[in-house]
């Protein structure tokens, strides 16, 4: 035991008597460090983002449309008949699986009060079940009923920002406001909900679908989207699966015939990202592996030449007693502590790039144990695979020979 600890003191010795070249040595190894963590932290980050944004909008939340989200055969999809209110009230009508369900239309709109305007604004078409489907009960006032919808009523409920420009942060409910040039009043205000993949979700307004469709352009080629909340979360298939079946009804549908119409869910997107994202860990680890690979080929280099340049101590070590498998120990262990410093380094430069990228850009970074592990476990295996050959040179020397080496 007392040799061992001789050998680690000796590397440590070593190292420290030679600070440039052993800073130069673990620099290949930081840098290569560095590049795994930083992209593994921001993809983590980022990964972990989307999904929480993701998750706000329902787990018990199907969306039916002409199109289906993810891998879609757009060419094909595109010739299919669009979705009407009808098809809305059918599935109302006969699901017994599904709470809510809505016909949504939207468009683009600018509205006015008085002096102050709001442009580009999404506007937002649908029935008085809106406002469960989509979480869209107001903070002030409330929201269209079901005979204000039916009448096409021009009532509106304004989103949180939308609000706080036209009447400056000030009492709106019970005013008028002019969106695209027509007359609303204004029943109702959305509370502050923040943004999703960067897109205020305070900058809308939702008006009866039927108001819409009188002065507002929309796409009738596309048709409506139906957004179907299940009233059990565990029956999601299930509740797909039924409205599978109605919509083939409603539709006219003959048995073989393929559905023309897509029912998509959150579930498709989170797929679709944990194939993006094991590409991109594939790809972290390719990089990574360059990276480290120069830093070892750099590792080994250094390491051949202090083997050279100390034969003479390994002769004399070896002379008074010290054994093969010590030799090659003390190396190694000088290799392994070179590298496990650059893999430090390289774990702490690397979130602390993550942090600033995530401070001052949208992109977001996640710190885990999982990347702490990466780095120092990675540097390590360099350390000892590249460490390996310099030291069985090194432990190979015959004593005699070492002594007489100039």
């Amino acid at each position: 035991m007392r040799h061992i600890y001789e050998a680690i003191l000796i590397s440590l010795s070593s190292i420290k008597e030679n600070k440039l070249r052993s800073f130069l040595t673990l620099l290949g190894i930081m840098i290569g460090v560095t590049t795994i963590i930083f992209i593994h932290s921001v993809m983590k980050g980022t990964e972990k983002y989307i999904i929480g944004q993701l998750s706000s909008l329902g787990s018990n939340s199907l969306y039916i449309s002409k199109f289906t989200w993810m891998e879609n055969d757009w060419r094909k999809e595109i010739k299919r008949k669009p979705l009407t209110e009808k098809h809305a009230d059918f599935i109302r009508e006969n699901s017994e699986l599904a709470e809510y369900v809505t016909p949504v239309i939207n468009s683009w709109g600018n509205a006015k009060y008085k002096d102050n305007e709001v442009r580009n604004i999404l506007v937002v078409g649908s029935t008085a079940d809106y406002e469960f489907t989509s979480d869209a009960t107001p903070g002030t006032g409330r929201f269209f009923t079901y005979s204000e919808n039916d009448r096409n009523s021009n009532v509106a409920v304004l989103g949180y920002e939308v609000s706080s420009i036209l009447f400056d942060e000030g009492e709106s409910v019970g005013k008028n406001v002019k969106i695209n040039g027509h007359k609303y009043l204004v029943i109702g205000v959305l509370p502050k909900k923040g943004e999703i993949f960067g897109e205020s979700l305070d900058k809308q307004i939702i008006i009866p679908i039927g108001s819409l469709k009188k002065y507002f352009w929309w796409g009738k080629r596309h048709g409506v989207d139906i957004k179907v909340t299940a009233k059990d979360p565990t029956m999601i298939n299930q509740t797909k699966s039924e409205l599978t079946s109605l919509l083939r009804t409603a539709r006219g549908l003959k048995p073989g015939d393929d559905n023309d119409f897509s029912i998509n869910e959150i579930k498709q997107i989170l797929d679709f990202l944990n194939k993006v994202t094991r590409t991109l860990r594939l790809l972290i680890i390719a990089i990574g592996a360059m990276s480290l690979l120069v830093g070892g080929i750099g590792i080994m280099n250094v390491m051949l030449v202090t083997v050279t340049q100390r034969t003479r101590e390994i002769g004399t070590r070896k002379a008074i007693g010290a054994t093969s498998r010590l030799i090659m120990f003390q190396f190694t262990t000088e290799s392994m502590i070179l590298c496990m410093v650059g893999g430090i380094a390289g774990t702490l430069a690397g979130f602390t790039a993550a942090s600033l990228i995530s401070r001052f850009t949208p992109l977001p970074s996640a710190v885990s144990l999982s990347s702490v592990i990466i780095g120092v476990g990675f540097s390590a295996l360099v350390g000892i695979i590249f460490g390996y050959f310099p030291a069985k040179k090194a432990a190979d020397l015959n004593p005699i020979e070492a002594l007489r080496y100039e």
